[in-house]
Parts: structure tokens; sequence; C-alpha cells
């Protein structure tokens, strides 16, 4: 299963009908699920899908941000193409989509865009290979088990180039220093088999720590309340739950959302979040393929150029009203710059590492899956192709 199944139960309600849920899920259960994860983590609502804030700028004409000029969408075309794409809830995976939508970005490439918000990766995966739906924005982890598995899945472009994890204490437990003072500890996961469980084996392995030692504690939605109240020593967590813990004295060993922290502890990046289709889609849907990553790479550099409090903005109101904003707003400062790249490329190394910690920890059969096979910088190329260079900032 994916990296976004930490929260799987996380999913998002919409004003439209019950079509853009994934099978299996009414409109009822969606709304209640949200509501339990609302109390254990005030910020989840941060990431649901928002309705347009405002109209796109004309062509040609950038908006101003605190952080310099930003991208921005063209006028409407004449005609529009509805497109479903499913996506697997999360909190900060969320953000380049609803930017792309609610900014224009998408509507500029004559793109009518609907998110299907699915519980977890693997859902959105199989909506995927059934042919449910023809785009998916996933963790690349389960784009990787999928075709491990012999089903054709080709990933077209990355939207994170880093997971979305930490490794964190527990504020009840100071004596804990280092990741090697960690054996013979509970560690929790969002659930056992997920990114977030495999990257804690790599992390505990790399120490020299004797994994038969550890008790991993699948926690689900459950991780934060239960770091906090020391019923695990140490979990792996995402936002922002990461930021809470920390207030509350709780200690950070491992911040893989940090590019300093990938480097040293991974080896560089490893991919995360990305678009992924599958070949014959490609073949019938290339200028389809290609407004989609262009709306996708604007939303990016329009994230990077602007502060966290004009991104909250292009969030739901609806839902971002009920949580933290200026917590959420200073997360995205705090790592967007890292997380997000400005040009949707992937990086065969980077996908390497995340087919070998998958084939270390047994995700998939070593050997399973070919790192030069499993993904295409083609349509990033010609996407981007007329746009200007960018430097990370």
């Amino acid at each position: 299963m994916g990296s976004c199944d930490e929260l799987d139960s996380l999913v998002t309600p919409r004003r439209v009908p019950k079509k853009v849920l994934i099978p299996g899920m009414t409109r009822r259960s969606l709304l209640g699920r949200l509501g339990k994860l609302a109390v254990a983590t005030p910020l989840l609502a941060a990431c649901a899908p928002a309705r347009p804030t405002q109209p796109a700028p004309p062509a040609g004409q950038p908006a101003q941000t605190g952080a310099g000029q930003a991208p921005v969408a063209g006028s409407r075309p004449a005609t529009m193409r509805k497109v479903e794409l499913a996506f697997c809830s999360q909190v900060l995976c969320g953000i380049p989509l609803e930017v792309a939508r609610t900014r224009g970005f998408w509507e500029a490439e004559g793109l009518d865009v609907t998110i299907t918000y699915a519980r977890g990766g693997a859902q959105a995966a199989n909506t995927l290979v059934s042919g449910g739906v023809d785009w998916v924005v996933s963790g690349f982890d389960v784009i990787v088990q999928t075709v491990s598995r012999g089903r054709d899945v080709t990933t077209i472009a990355s939207l994170s180039r880093l997971p979305f994890f930490a490794l964190a204490v527990s504020p009840r437990e100071p004596s804990i220093t280092t990741v090697r003072d960690l054996a013979g500890k509970k560690i929790g996961v969002g659930n056992l088999g997920t990114t977030d469980h495999l990257l804690a084996q790599y992390l505990l392995t790399r120490e020299g720590v004797d994994l038969s030692s550890i008790e991993f504690v699948a926690s689900g939605p459950n991780l934060y309340e239960q770091l906090n109240r020391g019923q695990v020593e140490a979990g792996m967590v995402q936002e922002p739950s990461l930021t809470l813990l920390e207030r509350g004295g709780g200690k950070v060993l491992v911040n893989l959302m940090k590019l300093d922290d990938a480097n040293r502890w991974l080896g560089g990046p490893y991919q995360f979040l990305a678009l992924s289709t599958r070949p014959e889609t490609l073949v019938e849907q290339n200028a389809v393929a290609k407004g989609l990553i262009k709306g996708l790479v604007l939303a990016n550099r329009w994230v990077i150029a602007s502060p966290g409090s004009e991104i909250v903005k292009a969030m739901p109101e609806e839902l971002v009203a009920g949580g933290d904003i200026d917590t959420f707003a200073g997360v995205l400062d705090r790592f967007k710059g890292d997380l997000y790249p400005n040009d949707g490329k992937l990086a065969a190394d980077s996908v390497e590492r995340v087919i070998q910690v998958q084939s270390q920890f047994g995700a998939i059969e070593p050997g399973s899956v070919d790192a030069n096979r499993i993904f295409t910088n083609t349509y990033v190329e010609q996407a981007i192709a007329g746009l200007p260079i960018w430097n990370m900032v």
C-alpha cells in the first residue's frame, strides 16, 4: 500500500454528485470519516478540494506575491475537455492539484478537471489499472508496487521529490536522542507495509538497529495522539502532526521533508508524489497529458514563489477556516522549497531509491521493476518547452 495510506481514512467532501467518489464510498461515510479525523488532527481539513476563490488573471499579467512574481494562467479556451483525475488524499499532496485548479492553470490548457478523492494511493492506482480513470496522482511507491505485479503504468511527472514523513519522538521520551536509541521501542506508522513503515525500517537498519527488537504499531490517524500520550515512543509523522509534536516538546530525529536530511539519510531525493497513467492513454490523449503536466508545473512554481499565507487562500475556505491557518501557512513556508520540484522532471536515482527500499523490505520482489521503464520525462519536456527556466528558492 502507498505512502498516502498513513491517512487513508482522510477523504474530503465536495459539493458535487456521488460520481466523483471512488466506488464503495458513499457521501455519508465520507463525511463521517472526515469528522473523526478532524478531531485527531486539527489541520487535515486544509487539504480538502477547493472551489475557485478568484478568477485567473489575463494572459501575460503576472500575479504579485510577497515572494516575487508567480506564473498565472491565461484566458479560458473556447472548448474545454473534461478530465477525471484520481488522487490519494493527504495534507501536503493536495497543494499542487488545488492550486492548478483554483488558479486556473488547467483551465488555461482547455481542461475541466474533476479531482476524485480516493481512500489512499492503492485504491487510486487500482481505479487506474481497471480503467475507472485515466490519470492518477499518488505516491510513487504505489506505482512501483502496481508495476511489480505486472500491470502497465507509466509515471510522467513528479509533483514532490521528497516523502512527507519525519521520524519523531514522543514528548514523554526525552532520553531518546538518536535513531540508535530506538532499539527495543514501539514505533508508530500509518499501516504496516506503507512507505512510512518501509522508510522507518531503512533508517533503523542504516543505524545498525536490530529490527526484531522493534514493535511497529499500525496507528492510522491516531498516531499523533499515541505519540503525545507516550503509547508509542516514536513514530513516522506527517504535517501538521510534526509541528504540533515539536510545540509540545517532541523531538525530530530525521525529517525527510528537508532536502538536507534526505541527502544525509537516503543519499538524495526520494520520488514521492507523481502523475501516472496507462501507456495506451498517453497515445490516445497526448495533449491532455501535456496540459495536466503544464498546469501542475505552473502550480508548483506558484507555490514556490508565494508565501504560505497566500497559498492557504487557494485552498477551500469552508474547510481551512476550521483549522489553524497560521500554522498551516507556516508549514508551507518551511517545506515548500524542498518538497515541490519546479520542472516536474523525474530523476533516475530518485526513482531507483524507491525501488531499492521496497525490494529490501519485502514490498516488491527484487528485480520485478525496471527503473528505466517505469517513468518518462518526454511529456514533461514537451509540456514545459515554452516556459521560462526557473531556479529553486
